[in-house]
């Protein structure tokens, strides 16, 4: 009887826009991407749009299956970003639920199309590992959110592992080891700025090549950063243009789907856009609700843009894409100079983008490259991690900067002088006298980890009734944070480790006085793959791994 076939599919799950790719784990080098999507007649392309409607009895209508005139969510995955203002985009509705229901056709599509290819039972017997990228700047608790829309979904199951890879990194991968015209250019002791620029978020990872042949090797030349400035941003300074040309009593006027409407018209004149002297106008048709205008530029059922107004319109958000970028080559610049910017991503494709950004980096010498597949680099990359993690050779090496400083709040023996009086504390158990507040880190930001690299932590504790543990990890964004608590210091998350089914012959009992307790050493094993934090609970030798994990909101 033959092996189930097993199936490696990456998942872009962008703002405006989402990709699917898969491949075989017997055919490694055939990276397919998906383009067979759910249509109600509008024109399909490699990726679908990242858009979701629901039916007062609840059905789900996706991507291409929305008709253009239904009211839809969109941008929903910036609301697993707490720190974005969303939700009014989300119709009151749970970001969470709405990736996975969006994730949840997604797969379904993918396993119907695969089925067409290779047949129900070839698929249903199937053996899939799944690989989502997400922004680099997306802090652990929208992560974990993501993680959680994913799981809902059907995946990060025992039958269907999930990885998360951070966007540019898995752009970078992909460029750097297979687009040609990426390959002709780099060699080694390059150092070259990724700069992902999708719908919701722009990315820059900055990587030193240390190596390529027989296998890539690269090493981060300083912490990646990024903001939300993608090009829907482009697509709010539209509105807003288009808001104050015609004025804001007729603008509260028209309904919600037809300004919907009006923004995925300007979508085509957006993608066009390089400030060609040839192109004196851009057109966007309007809905009947909005009357010819003259004054207002509107004629014929058309209002007009032109070259001067696309400018104005774009300018804001780009300036702020090359002030990221020159920040980011700053930083990567301190030990070696910057050879190269890596434009990738559905922004990346932007041809106005490249001309600004070609402009600014000729003035340094840096070259600038925009791979003819950016748009699809990123799902890609996603595809080739996952095969590359069942590969003994060809497996790139990424050494990562930590992007935060990580401790755990302590305790110390109490000493005059040098710790503050308000932090004195008696133990309640052994009567000794400490110091509350204190933290010892045991990483940095800015430190270079492997992703083999482990961290532990020995942690001991006195109880009397065996409960669920808690443990606090707390961060800052100093590479050199303070011995104690201060504001630049934040609780991280909350470590819960459950015991509890352990016999209190399994702990050191000890006396004091008439009371009896119980205490426990143990360490806390901490990992930063692919920069997500991951933990597990050692205790006398066995691994307990946690219970759960909760992430706090960093400011």
């Amino acid at each position: 009887m033959a092996s189930p076939e097993q199936f490696v599919v990456g998942i872009d799950l962008g703002t405006t826009y989402s990709a699917v790719a898969w491949a075989l784990v017997s055919d490694p080098k055939n990276i397919e991407v998906l383009s067979d999507w759910p249509t109600s007649g509008q024109i399909v392309g490699v990726k679908v749009p990242t858009e979701i409607s629901y039916a007062d009895d609840g059905t789900v209508t996706w991507g291409y299956d929305i008709n253009v005139k239904t009211r839809k969510i969109k941008w929903f995955k910036l609301g697993l970003e707490e720190a974005v203002e969303a939700q009014h985009l989300l119709q009151g509705k749970d970001p969470v639920h709405i990736a996975r229901d969006y994730l949840k056709e997604l797969l379904k599509n993918v396993k119907n199309v695969l089925k067409k290819r290779y047949s129900q039972a070839v698929i249903d017997a199937a053996k899939f590992e799944f690989v989502l990228t997400v922004p680099a700047i997306w802090s652990d608790i929208a992560k974990q959110r993501t993680q959680a829309a994913a799981f809902l979904a059907g995946l990060g199951t025992a039958d269907a592992p999930l990885e998360l890879l951070s966007e540019p990194e898995s752009a970078a991968l992909y460029s750097l080891k297979t687009i040609d015209k990426v390959l002709e250019t780099i060699k080694v002791g390059d150092r070259i700025v990724v700069c992902d620029a999708g719908g919701g978020t722009v990315d820059l990872i900055s990587y030193d090549l240390q190596q390529i042949d027989p296998y890539l090797k690269v090493v981060e030349c300083t912490q990646g950063t990024g903001d939300f400035c993608g090009s829907i941003f482009i697509d709010r300074e539209f509105e807003k243009f288009f808001k104050s040309r015609i004025g804001e009593n007729l603008y509260d006027k028209v309904p919600i789907t037809h300004r919907q409407q009006i923004v995925k018209e300007f979508e085509g004149c957006k993608q066009a856009f390089r400030d060609d002297a040839a192109t004196k106008v851009f057109s966007i048709r309007m809905p009947n609700t909005i009357p010819d205008n003259p004054h207002m530029g509107i004629e014929g059922g058309v209002f007009e843009l032109t070259r001067e107004d696309m400018r104005g319109i774009f300018d804001p958000v780009i300036q702020m894409v090359l002030e990221l970028i020159e920040d980011q080559i700053s930083m990567a610049s301190v030990e070696g100079r910057v050879n190269m910017i890596l434009l990738v991503g559905g922004f990346g494709q932007s041809q106005y983008l490249y001309l600004k950004l070609s402009a600014w980096a000729k003035e340094f010498g840096i070259q600038v490259v925009q791979p003819k597949e950016s748009a699809t680099a990123v799902v890609k990359g996603a595809v080739l991690k996952g095969i590359e993690k069942r590969s003994y050779t060809g497996h790139t090496k990424v050494v990562r900067r930590a992007r935060r400083s990580y401790g755990v709040p302590s305790k110390a023996k109490f000493e005059k002088g040098k710790h503050l009086e308000k932090d004195a504390e008696y133990d309640r158990s052994t009567g000794e006298l400490l110091a509350t507040n204190q933290v010892r880190w045991f990483i940095f930001a800015n430190q270079l980890i492997d992703d083999d690299d482990i961290f532990r932590y020995a942690f001991q504790r006195t109880f009397e009734t065996l409960t669920v543990w808690q443990d606090s990890l707390v961060s800052s964004h100093l590479a050199n944070p303070p011995s104690h608590m201060t504001p630049d210091v934040q609780k991280h998350c909350t470590v819960y480790s459950n015991l509890t089914h352990l016999k209190r012959t399994d702990f050191d009992r000890q006396t004091r006085g008439r009371t009896v307790y119980y205490s426990a050493e143990y360490e806390i094993v901490l990992s930063l793959k692919n920069n997500n934090l991951n933990f597990s609970l050692l205790y006398r030798g066995t691994n307990y791994g946690v219970a759960n994990i909760a992430f706090e909101e960093i400011k």
